[in-house]
């Protein structure tokens, strides 16, 4: 598992905020008001989410509040009254969740607008006590009636807020492609899903918050399921220094002189350190327990691996240094030397803008380490 930038915050935060509440404006049933960023000239969307065609300023309520007959049955069958308004549903499925919306029957515009922006970490929900409680039923009227995100995800800019984001591999695995890309005929391909960190079934009131979405690859996806047993939020963490790929040599060493090997000669093993922080390990194991990450990474690149080993051995540090002081306008450092051999950026915060970059550096950094261990010996 890699940490990767909040997008929210990047270089397109203000592209994707746009067309995010643009997005809000065509299906959540609040008033405008009561979530639209505002100016001087009153609350206001751009059309499309697209700042070049100038501001609308919408009013009035924004949708009439009526239930299904399926709907109105259900609350029959769990003896809950039938409410008038949206107000009331909320009300009738959790009280608590209603007190945070509402006060005196108006909608509490900043905690609205929290609930739609908050990042949906542990430490940032009870900091902000955002726990609520309600039954699968009732989860279900609110993902129908208020937080609908199957109506939001079928919008025809979707796919666009998803590009925005900009997340081109899988934070969970780190192997598999996310891209989402506009073709000719204007419509988007989309190699990804949708991940709801906090499950919706779970945790409807943050079916459309924009830190609780994350593009991931289907398989991972899949393997998350809808459980409560939570692996790590890739906005805020990763396995970082405390969890790390290594070589365990099996049937020989040769790889490790980065001569032609058997692939079978060796597996690789997720190496954990202590951190002093129990719910953090819990949650890094069940990351590795979900997404199979021990079991997929064992053996599956290991052909990969030798790679590394041979152009480590044919560009050892020392020769990455003379290319770093024999060219210094195109290397500054021997990361940037590193970045061209194995054509990836695979450092700090950029370990998601290719596959197996998490991988790489660590097993560039067994080398690393290697080599030292052999020069003092």
């Amino acid at each position: 598992m890699i940490r990767i930038l909040p997008p929210w915050k990047g270089d397109k935060a203000e592209d994707i905020w746009e067309l995010y509440y643009f997005l809000l404006y065509n299906i959540l049933p609040f008033e405008p008001g009561d979530y639209l960023p505002k100016d001087k000239n009153g609350f206001y969307y751009y059309p499309d989410g697209d700042r070049s065609k100038g501001k609308a300023y919408p009013s009035a309520p924004f949708r009439e509040f009526k239930l299904t007959e399926e709907s109105k049955m259900l609350l029959e069958r769990i003896d809950k009254p039938i409410p008038d308004s949206l107000e009331e549903l909320i009300q009738i499925v959790d009280s608590d969740l209603h007190c945070y919306l509402y006060q005196d029957h108006r909608v509490k515009r900043e905690n609205l607008i929290e609930l739609l922006t908050t990042e949906t970490d542990e430490q940032t929900l009870l900091s902000k006590h955002l726990d609520f409680k309600c039954t699968s039923g009732l989860a279900k009227l609110l993902l129908q009636y208020v937080f609908n995100y199957d109506n939001f995800s079928r919008k025809k800019l979707f796919p666009k807020l998803v590009q925005l984001m900009g997340i081109e591999v899988c934070p969970y695995c780190n192997r598999s492609f996310t891209s989402t890309v506009k073709v000719r005929n204007g419509k988007y391909y989309r190699q990804n899903q949708i991940d709801h960190y906090r499950p919706k079934i779970l945790f409807p009131w943050f079916a459309l918050t924009l830190p609780n979405l994350i593009p991931v690859c289907s398989n991972c996806n899949l393997r998350k399921g809808d459980d409560e047993e939570f692996v790590l939020y890739p906005y805020r963490e990763g396995f970082g220094e405390s969890y790390r790929f290594r070589t365990v040599p099996i049937l020989g060493i040769g790889y490790l002189t980065g001569q032609p090997a058997s692939l079978d000669e060796f597996e690789i093993h997720i190496e954990s350190k202590a951190t002093g922080d129990l719910n953090y390990n819990t949650r890094a194991q069940k990351s590795i327990q979900k997404f199979g990450l021990d079991v997929l990474y064992r053996q599956s690149h290991n052909a990969y691996i030798c790679a590394i080993f041979e152009q480590r051995y044919i560009f050892d540090d020392a020769y990455l240094d003379s290319l770093v002081d024999s060219f210094p306008e195109l290397f500054k450092t021997k990361e940037d030397v590193r970045r061209l051999l194995y054509m990836k950026q695979y450092t700090g915060d950029k370990l998601g803008f290719d596959p197996l970059a998490k991988l790489t550096y660590d097993i560039d950094d067994e080398i690393s380490r290697l080599s030292t261990e052999k020069y003092y010996k």
